[in-house]
């Protein structure tokens, strides 16, 4: 049997971003595809990162998704407006949609973005949490269907990240045996599909400071993270920088199975795939 191998994760970035850019995505904006899918592997979601490249370029070679396009503008207000996702590839899209509606929430406090015509995608747990970076703002996003996520800052460091979806983070799990429960389920009321529209969702983006003093904020979420542990489901700031710091020393393993899918697909696009790291190069 062959042993897991582990790559740099730079290595990787560049590697992903390559096959995407050998299925006609954009340089630019498979880079940006490449950091989106990472940020799984480093997060320690795995199962929706690279391992979900295979499948995902099949879908652009299969004429499903359109590499050229993240969408376009519908409608817009101040604080809100509509986006047609083209049939684009669904994290490019949505990271477009993020900036957008942070860009709002920057000039009105809040950034509200409905999304249409997104084709399905996995958790965009990513997506929120990429929000929070620049504000501080509370990212979140409703749909498609009734999933969700939800991402809040913290005083210097990583945000606190909620998305039911993600059940594959490693660790302990809910003690319950379940992962969070969506909105929905806990209020009784279908949120997402409410609010988001079918085969879409809504992005929103709020400023913090919009509301109330960051340090005010950050006094009682800092509070309340105390009392928490890191479940399925949920990303705590501290777990998960242990996660990343790993996957920057020691690289980010590839079982060989997903390895050779992806060396076919190297193979097939005329791309050179990285070396791994040798076990002397990985600290123990």
């Amino acid at each position: 049997m062959s042993a897991t191998l582990h790559y740099r994760l730079d290595d990787l970035r560049r590697f992903t971003s390559a096959l995407a850019s050998g299925v006609g995505v954009p340089a630019a904006r498979a880079s940006v595809l490449a950091a989106r899918l990472l940020w799984f592997d480093a997060a320690g979601a795995a199962r929706f990162g690279i391992a979900s490249l295979p499948v995902l370029i099949e879908r652009i070679s299969a004429g499903e998704l359109d590499p050229k396009t993240d969408g376009g503008i519908v409608s817009e207000k101040s604080g809100t407006a509509t986006w047609d996702g083209g049939g684009g590839i669904p994290l490019l899209v949505l990271d477009r949609v993020a900036g957008l509606a942070t860009e709002k929430a920057r000039e009105t406090g809040v950034g509200l973005v409905r999304v249409e015509n997104l084709a399905p995608l996995g958790p965009t747990a990513g997506i929120a949490a990429e929000m929070t970076v620049v504000g501080p703002y509370a990212g979140l996003v409703l749909g498609p269907g009734t999933s969700w996520s939800l991402a809040l800052p913290t005083e210097g460091g990583l945000p606190v990240v909620f998305d039911p979806a993600l059940t594959a983070i490693d660790g302990p799990k809910s003690r319950q045996g379940r992962d969070l429960s969506a909105p929905s389920a806990v209020l009784g009321i279908p949120l997402a599909s409410w609010l988001a529209p079918a085969g879409g969702c809504l992005v929103a983006a709020l400023s913090i400071p919009a509301l109330e003093a960051f340090s005010v904020f950050h006094e009682r979420l800092a509070a309340a993270l105390g009392a928490m542990r890191e479940e399925s489901g949920r990303l705590l700031p501290g777990p998960w920088e242990g996660r990343r710091r790993a996957a920057q020393s020691d690289g980010v393993p590839v079982e060989p199975a997903l390895w050779a899918s992806l060396s076919d697909l190297a193979s097939r696009l005329s791309v050179v795939p990285p070396e791994p790291l040798r076990r002397s190069s990985r600290p123990a």
